[in-house]
């Protein structure tokens, strides 16, 4: 049975939650969802999130999520153009079934190829509690974040299939010339925000981004893109996932170490990363060991790692020009641009670029 794509919050019906998850086969079918309540989750630049409590007359969840489209112009118009929209939705339909790792159940996964807009029903995480970029996480909280990484990425490890595919396998959107455009607005700006060091770096960097980008080293695996805090729920002790991974719209086939140094470069405070980096990645590799990983040498590894925190620079650049702009934000993007500068400045990391 076909269900409708849902556009905006204001079209979910009663009818509509309950014909997604007897699809689903989370609610059997003679019981159906009588009534809910909306309550939205997030700030939401470039979707828009929504816990849905559900009051149902038989068996079933208490509560799922709905993300949709963005409503701001701007953001939905970024997430149609860099293909952002389209890429979580094929994971759910397509990858997330694979993957036994920190990944929320799907109910429904939509697309409008047309249009642009999209639809996900997701297992609700709560009580989990979202991590916070700013603030950074504990050393216990990194050492699950990077074991539950291994999840991810050991079932499609060098996957011959993943390579293959187009939406997955997409050409950058973002060059140095374009990032050399959107580095003039940055620095007008935040440049009163940015350590000189790092600024420095950061134009170096961008100036070599095509050799970067082109340098695409083997193993593959998915690629989650945006592995940090504020993209994670910690589950209690209680709970059926101790950490739930959300918004997969940066996902991509390609070299897994991204995910690794983006995560613990900007979520730990930068004496704690480099006393604790090295172990905590070892926490990754070995656990991608233990689930079959083979010929991926620990060298290889710390090279990979080291060569990849550039991505964060990348990232803490690109995206506060591409997204409607918050205090908030704001405030996470430099705290992030701090943390992954010196992540590279720490590991000698210019040495690897187009090498």
């Amino acid at each position: 049975m076909a269900i409708e794509l849902i556009r905006q919050v204001d079209d979910v019906s009663a009818e509509w939650l309950t014909a997604v998850l007897h699809e689903s086969g989370a609610v059997p079918r003679e019981a159906s969802v009588e009534r809910f309540d909306v309550t939205p989750i997030g700030t939401g630049q470039m979707s828009q999130n929504y816990r849905f409590a559900l009051d149902l007359n038989g068996a079933g969840p208490s509560s799922v999520v709905l993300k949709v489209a963005a409503s701001d112009d701007t953001s939905r118009s970024t997430g149609i153009v860099l293909g952002i929209y389209e890429r979580e939705i094929r994971f759910y339909q397509q990858v997330a079934p694979r993957i036994k790792g920190p990944v929320a159940n799907c109910h429904l996964a939509e697309f409008d190829p047309g249009e642009g807009w999209f639809t996900l029903v997701l297992d609700d995480a709560a009580p989990a509690m979202q991590g916070d970029q700013i603030a950074g996480c504990t050393v216990e909280e990194a050492r699950l974040a990077m074991r539950e990484l291994a999840r991810l990425h050991a079932p499609v490890w060098d996957d011959p299939h993943l390579d293959t595919v187009d939406w997955l396998n997409q050409e950058p959107p973002i060059n140095a010339a374009l990032a050399g455009q959107l580095l003039i607005g940055f620095l007008e700006r935040y440049d009163a925000r940015i350590a000189p060091e790092h600024r420095g770096l950061v134009e170096r960097f961008i100036g070599r981004l095509d050799e970067y980008l082109a340098d695409r080293t083997r193993p593959f695996s998915i690629v989650h893109g945006d592995y940090r805090l504020d993209n994670m729920l910690f589950g209690d002790a209680a709970g059926a996932k101790p950490l739930t991974v959300v918004d997969w719209q940066t996902v991509s086939w390609g070299p897994p170490m991204l995910d690794a140094s983006y995560f613990l470069g900007a979520g730990l405070d930068v004496d704690v990363r480099r006393e604790r980096e090295e172990e905590l990645l070892r926490v990754y590799y070995d656990n991608l060991l233990a689930l079959g990983v083979e010929g991926f040498d620990w060298d290889a590894c710390w090279e990979e790692y080291r060569r990849t925190t550039f991505h964060g620079v990348l990232m803490a650049v690109v995206s506060p020009m591409l997204v409607v702009r918050t205090e908030r934000g704001d405030d996470m993007f430099m705290t992030s641009l701090a943390r992954h500068s010196q992540q590279v400045i720490d590991l000698d990391a210019e040495e690897l670029l187009g090498r």
